[in-house]
């Protein structure tokens, strides 16, 4: 009926650019442990929005955390088994994705809940 909200609702909200970092796989360093390696980072588009403390609260979060909903037309991985999520760079600040409202398959676009997990030194 309405076709993609996300596409109606980008041309009327503003949009903000992030930096994604896509989860490619676990790599051993020299002492045997695990490290995550992701892809180079890509500028993307979308909207952030504030998580209210009740609503994350409600979600079980920790409200002593920041948390941020980000809306975008792109496929952003959350927490899965097996695998790290990805994360997102926006204001200098770095955010782990935690998880997603996922319309990406039927509507092209998806809401994730991010994490503030502090300053990117990247």
């Amino acid at each position: 009926m309405f076709g993609n909200l996300h596409r109606i609702a980008s041309r009327y909200i503003p949009q903000q650019t992030a930096q994604w970092f896509r989860f490619k796989n676990r790599e051993p360093d020299e002492r045997g442990l695990d490290q995550n390696q992701y892809h180079e980072p890509v500028d993307i588009r979308g909207s952030w929005q504030a998580v209210d403390t009740q609503d994350a609260q409600s979600m079980g979060f920790d409200s002593n955390q920041v948390y941020r909903r980000f809306y975008t037309s792109h496929d952003i991985k959350g927490i899965q088994r097996g695998t790290s999520p990805d994360y997102l760079v926006f204001n200098g600040k770095k955010y782990d994705v935690m998880g997603d409202a996922d319309w990406y398959e039927q509507d092209g676009w998806k809401s994730v809940i991010c994490i503030e997990v502090g300053a990117y030194d990247g």
